[in-house]
Order: C-alpha cells, then sequence, then structure tokens
C-alpha cells in the first residue's frame, strides 16, 4: 500500500481508540469488559474508515447495547446493519473451508442444509452491500473533476489504479497493466474487511492474553514505547516514530506464531506437479497445515515458548512465519493490519493496567477465534 496512505491510519486508528476508551470511561472502572466483543467492534470501524471512508458506528451501537439505561443517540437502523454485516464477515470467513472440504451433497444434507443457507444468505447480503458501496464511490469518482484530490482510501486506491486517476505509486507490470474490474475490486475489498476485521480482532486478544501472562514481556515492550514514544497516554504520535518499535512488532509476530489466525491455508495447483514425491493433477487442493509449521522444533527453538526476542535475534524467523500467508497470494492489507496492531497496543497499555478476569477460550474452525476474554481496566496514574 501507499506509505501516505499507511500515515493516514494512523492518524485514524488513534481516534477510533479515543472514541472507545471514551465509552469505557462510561461504564466505568469496575465493570468487566468482553474485550473479544469490543476488539470485533473496534476493528469495524477502523477498517471501514481506512477502507471506504465510511463511518460503521458499530462501537457506538455496541455501547448501546450493553448500557440500555444510559444509551446515546444513535439510528435505529445502523446497528441492525453493522450487527449483520459481523454475521456476514464471520459467514464469509468460515465458507473459506467449508465449500472446499465437505462435499456438496453433505452440505445438501437435513439440518445440514440450513446452516448452508445460512452461509449463502449472510455472504450474498454482505456482497450486494459491498457492491453498493463500490457502484455509489465509482459514480462519485465519475462526476469529480479531474483535478479534483481524492480521498486514497482502499477503495479509491483499488477504483483508480491503473487509471488517469491512480492515487497509488503504478502497479503496472507485465500482469497487471489494466483497470481493476468491479469484480476484482469486490474480492480484493472483501479480502480486506474479513482479514481486517476477523483476524486483527482476534489477534489483539490473544496478545492481551500473553502480555498479561508475560510480565517481563510486558515490562519491556513499555520501556520501549516510553522511550520511543512517550508516558502521555493522550499523546498523538506519528508512523515514523510507530516504526521504530521493533520489540513491539516481534511481539505480534510471535504471538501469531503461536496463534496463527488461519491454522490450515488453502491452496490450489494451476499445473500438475510434484509434492511429498507424488505427482499431483491441475486442480487438486491442498491445506497448508500453519500450526505443524509454527511449531515445528526444525525451524524453532523451544517452539511452545512465547519468546518474541526470537524475531530480533534471527532474521531466518521470518521466513518460516505464516502470520499473513505466503507467496503471491499473502494478505493484501498485511501493512495496514500491522499499523493497526501497534497503535493499539500503544494507546491500551499507556492508558490502562488490564487485569485478567476469565481464562481465555478459543474455537478453531477455518480461523482461530477468541470465543471469550474477560478484563478489567483501570487508569494508570501518571508520575
Amino acid at each position: 500500500m501507499a506509505p501516505p496512505f499507511i500515515k493516514q491510519a494512523v492518524k485514524v486508528v488513534q481516534d477510533n481508540f479515543l472514541e472507545m476508551s471514551s465509552y469505557w470511561d462510561k461504564l466505568g472502572e469496575d465493570r468487566i469488559l468482553e474485550f473479544n466483543h469490543w476488539m470485533k467492534r473496534y476493528f469495524m470501524d477502523t477498517v471501514f474508515i481506512t477502507a471506504v471512508s465510511k463511518p460503521a458506528r458499530s462501537l457506538l451501537c455496541y455501547y448501546n447495547e450493553i448500557n440500555p439505561d444510559n444509551e446515546l443517540n444513535v439510528p435505529e437502523f445502523v446497528l441492525k446493519e453493522a450487527d449483520t454485516f459481523l454475521q456476514s464477515i464471520d459467514a464469509l470467513v468460515q465458507s473459506l473451508i467449508y465449500f472446499i472440504s465437505i462435499p456438496r451433497i453433505i452440505r445438501n444434507f437435513p439440518g445440514i442444509h440450513k446452516y448452508t443457507q445460512y452461509i449463502k444468505d449472510k455472504i450474498n447480503w454482505l456482497k450486494n452491500d459491498i457492491n453498493d458501496i463500490i457502484k455509489s464511490r465509482r459514480e462519485e469518482i465519475f462526476k469529480m473533476p479531474v483535478n479534483q484530490k481524492l480521498i486514497p482510501d482502499i477503495l479509491v486506491m483499488f477504483l483508480t489504479a491503473n487509471t488517469e486517476r491512480d492515487v497509488t505509486e503504478q502497479i503496472v507490470d507485465d500482469l497487471h497493466d489494466k483497470p481493476m474490474s468491479d469484480k476484482d475490486v469486490e474480492s480484493n475489498l472483501l479480502a480486506v474487511l474479513s482479514g481486517g476485521i476477523s483476524s486483527s480482532a482476534n489477534t489483539m486478544c490473544f496478545i492481551v492474553y500473553y502480555l498479561e501472562n508475560y510480565p517481563e514481556v510486558k515490562q519491556k515492550m513499555m520501556e520501549e514505547i516510553e522511550h520511543v514514544i512517550g508516558k502521555d497516554p493522550d499523546s498523538s504520535f506519528t508512523f515514523e516514530s510507530l516504526s521504530k518499535l521493533e520489540y513491539l512488532e516481534a511481539i505480534i509476530k510471535e504471538e501469531s506464531r503461536l496463534k496463527a489466525s488461519c491454522p490450515n491455508i488453502a491452496r490450489v495447483n494451476s499445473v500438475p506437479e510434484y509434492v511429498g514425491g507424488y505427482r499431483w493433477s491441475k486442480g487438486t487442493n491442498f491445506l497448508i497445515n500453519v500450526d505443524g509449521i509454527h511449531y515445528n522444533a526444525s525451524y524453532w527453538k523451544n517452539p511452545h515458548t512465547f519468546d518474541p526476542n526470537r524475531f530480533l535475534k534471527d532474521p531466518e524467523n521470518e521466513r518460516n512465519n505464516y502470520m499473513f500467508g505466503g507467496g503471491m497470494r499473502k494478505c493484501p492489507g498485511r501493512n495496514l493490519a500491522m499499523v493497526e496492531l501497534k497503535v493499539t497496543l500503544v494507546m491500551l497499555y499507556r492508558k490502562y493496567d488490564i487485569e485478567l478476569m476469565s481464562p481465555l477460550k478459543e474455537h478453531i474452525k477455518t480461523v482461530r477465534r477468541c470465543s471469550e476474554l474477560k478484563i478489567r481496566l483501570k487508569r494508570k496514574v501518571q508520575n
């Protein structure tokens, strides 16, 4: 992604965190927070702004849902749309493996067919909603004067790529020399939204769990944050400062090694090839066991130990970490995701002390999901 866009995202994420923390302050320090639910709404709002410059208001709606006696003003239809969008994103993520691994005849069995139809209905709703956004933005761009500056969000980058209004650094090469079709834009935008919401929310929950169980790691992280950015929880910071937080980035990578968002990655070979000593015909479905790679003692020393330092001591470890997948199909939103996670961790740990109020619960299907993480927050006393 273009550097100006990433730099702009740093400010967007900080503003979104400040909104979320204002709701936490209203609820009070005695309130036990279901952190996994907050993170899903937080990253939905963040990704929506950075992707399509459209506010989702999911955090506000969630605050009203859990605090009905002191609701803040928000149109009712926004709550329904935000919840439906989250449900549809979850359905899309589940479908990635479901329709590959479950034969059609079984998917249509009584009982299972109902779930299959549920997934299809949610995905259709999601695609219709996304296509409405794409169509609306195309019309906006078409009507704007050529010399008028466009907002460089992800959708505009997709829509203007390889056109006279390209807001990216030109991506023309032997394979990419034409504008993206609406179908291409849809698939790429869905990838950004699904990964940016689901994967980032779960990753944040797992990171907080590890930090609260490894106080020496948390202390070292705080020392780096205070040295690079400062102690003031309300001060803003830049992309340049954020890029200097090497230990913080190592924490994110190590969490993603131990708790890979996608324990298995699906791939289909486009030509016949040999794998594992066997010849596989074109169109064979492969599942790459990411957990198997990440816990393999041949690649990692003490593979079950949470040790962020491994990514600072040996750069070769980067090659064996599939945090964002690998190859040409690597996550297109990886740079944005890393920025979002780093900003959120800085904002969260500069401002609050965290107390875990329940064991972490996870659920693994297509993705590894944090199904429960209850915490209590206390504002830090500044010296």
